[in-house]
């Protein structure tokens, strides 16, 4: 298959089209890098994905969307959408197995078990697809074009039937192939409750997420926060105040106004010990940007699968909060900094 030809300087948009061009598909490379989520997750290739079983619904017995479905699903919208352009394989990380046995491994001990007296499926499933062609640099930072699969087992009552909606989330945004932290936002890049009963309705979900998302906007965003200078005691008002935000009484919160913030302690705690160590990002007991301050944050990546998405939009909200905050543009964080 042809690549799309591109002249020194070119940056490929979102919206083109291109004639005549066929999708590349590129197996990345043996991974050097540092994986975009760790926590208690492994990789796996699509293969052994496939081969693994597939949850039914109990009263009639129809399968579920498996994860490798919504994959393939997702990946014939990405070649759809952005024909032409070189994008990666899918890049999947799982969690939480769910181990059963047949009926020839019943009675016998655990270490007693064969390979074929037992199978298994994971519970969480996250993937990522890269789009390296399209490709921009913030702050000495090169960011790819990245599209997000979650899907988890527990959002769907598998004691039900099939006519229920299973809820797949996807994200539309940017990686920081620096240090693979996840760059999205939740007003247009991200949809958390895609609500579906089979794999045609999830492709023009995706679809629609691809044409609302605002990637030029979300860029322009991202690049003004290098304009914004977050000293060393805003960063350890942000710290305290944060922690004293997640012991607030509801009723308090509601009467601060406070904005939602959702990212745990363990989170902070990783912040400021990158602010000292980590050598693109970091600090070092001086003053940073708030793109240096965004990126410190979102750089945490013990988050588990059901959860990433959505701290990863916090952590966006915070960062420009903050930066509002600080010139005075808008007090809606301005709380986390007094």
């Amino acid at each position: 298959m042809a690549k799309k030809q591109q002249e020194q300087g070119y940056m490929p948009t979102v919206e083109q089209e291109v004639d005549n061009a066929a999708m590349v598909v590129v197996e990345p490379e043996p991974e050097t890098r540092s994986p975009f989520i760790l926590g208690n997750t492994k990789e796996i290739g699509l293969t052994e994905l496939g081969d693994m079983l597939t949850p039914v619904f109990s009263r009639d017995n129809v399968e579920t969307i498996s994860h490798s479905e919504a994959i393939s699903t997702v990946m014939d919208a990405v070649s759809t959408y952005f024909d032409g352009e070189e994008i990666n394989a899918p890049v999947v990380r799982v969690s939480h197995e769910m181990k059963l046995r047949n009926r020839f491994g019943m009675g016998k001990l655990v270490e007693n078990l064969r390979p074929e007296d037992s199978d298994s499926y994971y519970q969480r499933m996250m993937a990522m697809i890269e789009i390296p062609s399209i490709s921009h640099e913030i702050n000495g930072s090169i960011c790819h074009l990245q599209i997000g699969i979650v899907r988890n087992y527990a959002d769907c009552n598998l004691l039900g039937n099939s006519s229920q909606k299973q809820t797949i989330k996807m994200c539309c945004g940017f990686l920081n192939i620096q240090c693979t932290n996840m760059l999205c936002r939740s007003s247009d890049g991200v949809n958390l409750a895609i609500k579906v009963t089979n794999t045609a309705d999830l492709y023009k979900y995706v679809i629609e997420l691809f044409k609302k998302y605002d990637y030029k906007q979300h860029l322009d965003e991202m690049r003004r926060l290098n304009d914004t200078v977050v000293n060393v005691s805003t960063l350890a008002q942000f710290l305290g105040r944060a922690r004293m935000a997640a012991a607030l009484p509801t009723n308090m919160k509601s009467e601060l106004g406070l904005p939602e913030f959702i990212l745990p302690e363990a989170q902070l705690n990783n912040m400021i010990r990158d602010y000292y160590t980590d050598e693109n990002f970091g600090g070092f007991g001086h003053e940073i940007t708030a793109w240096q301050f965004y990126m410190l944050l979102t750089n945490y990546k013990n988050n588990y699968i059901d959860v990433t998405l959505e701290r990863s939009c916090n952590a966006y909200q915070c960062a420009q909060g903050v930066a509002s905050a600080i010139n005075k543009d808008d007090d809606a964080w301005s709380w986390f900094i007094e």
